[in-house]
């Protein structure tokens, strides 16, 4: 009989944790991410560079930044998408205020979102179609002077 119990909480507890894959996105879940070094025009001419994480994957995407605790001023994650389209983003389980800059496929600068604050489900959509979507530690954008002409500069890593 307390086997029985034990494997109904089992059970609940999977159904609760979101399954083999973590859902919920469980710090202990957390994908590995290449990493990689971005510039980007703040749309002035002058380049910033920061250290990105890379989300290319459907599971990467979905997880992002959830449960990191910190972030460095000159760190990030870059997301990389297959095409254009409208992109939407929400800071479930994110602890941390995010600057959200959307890009299209060019790398020029198609909306922001600043200080989207920690844990919100409210989407965050971009005003336009976006490739990429650069997330920064909140309030990157006005300390770094990033302003509506910005833009990546490819390839990466250079």
């Amino acid at each position: 009989m307390h086997f029985a119990g034990f494997l109904a909480c089992l059970g609940l507890f999977w159904v609760v944790a979101g399954g083999p894959t973590g859902a919920s996105g469980a710090s202990w879940d957390r994908p590995d991410f290449a990493t990689s070094t971005l510039s980007l025009d703040r749309g002035d001419g002058t380049l910033l560079t920061y250290r990105v994480e890379l989300a290319t994957t459907p599971r990467q995407h979905a997880y992002g930044l959830m449960h990191v605790e910190a972030m460095d001023a000159d760190a990030g994650m870059l997301f990389i998408f297959d095409g254009m389209a409208v992109r939407s983003f929400w800071m479930k389980n994110t602890l941390i205020p995010l600057d959200m800059l959307f890009f299209d496929d060019e790398g020029r600068l198609v909306s922001a979102v600043e200080k989207a604050a920690p844990g919100s489900l409210v989407s965050r959509r971009s005003s336009g179609p976006a490739k990429y979507v650069l997330e920064l530690k909140g309030g990157s954008m006005q300390a770094d002077g990033i302003g509506p002409g910005a833009r990546l500069r490819f390839p990466l890593g250079g």
